[in-house]
């Protein structure tokens, strides 16, 4: 027999498998995919004879099992409206809307918070701006 792999379909099957050796090699040095998974290979070669068992129509195929992106990670913070009882989820540190878990969904008023007062590094003091560094402390007792 004058049949060897790297000549089947006019060089067609050599090429796929090189073309998948990239990819292999791609998806290895992808630093978002695991570095110990196994990667694959997979050639197939389908025999359909017809009738007469003189002609054999032949599918050259090749297949690759990659490493799957490594899955990201993050934090979800699940909470209830004590006012209308509805369940709510978002993501931790979002400024996105939270999505409704059951029942209708209404607005959200977003509020805007101010960026964070100024602190001496050496002992943690927070320094107050020039507006509130005249007024006298909340006297708790007195304040009913």
């Amino acid at each position: 027999m004058g049949i060897s792999l790297d000549g089947m379909g006019g060089g067609s099957l050599l090429e796929r498998v090189n073309l998948a050796m990239a990819q292999i090699a791609r998806n290895i040095k992808d630093q978002n995919t695991d570095p110990e998974k196994a990667r694959k290979i997979t050639i197939t070669l389908t025999f359909k004879p017809d009738k007469s068992r003189s002609h054999v129509k032949t599918l050259l195929g090749v297949n690759i099992t990659q490493a799957p992106p490594l899955a990201d990670e993050t934090m979800m913070l699940v909470g209830q409206d004590l006012k209308t009882g509805r369940i709510e989820m978002n993501e931790y540190g979002s400024n996105q809307q939270p999505v409704r878990v059951a029942g209708e969904s209404y607005m959200v008023a977003t509020e805007e918070i101010p960026p964070p007062r100024s602190f001496d590094p050496d002992t943690g003091e927070i320094i107050e701006p020039a507006q509130y560094q005249h007024q006298k402390p909340i006297n708790l007792r007195e304040a009913n």
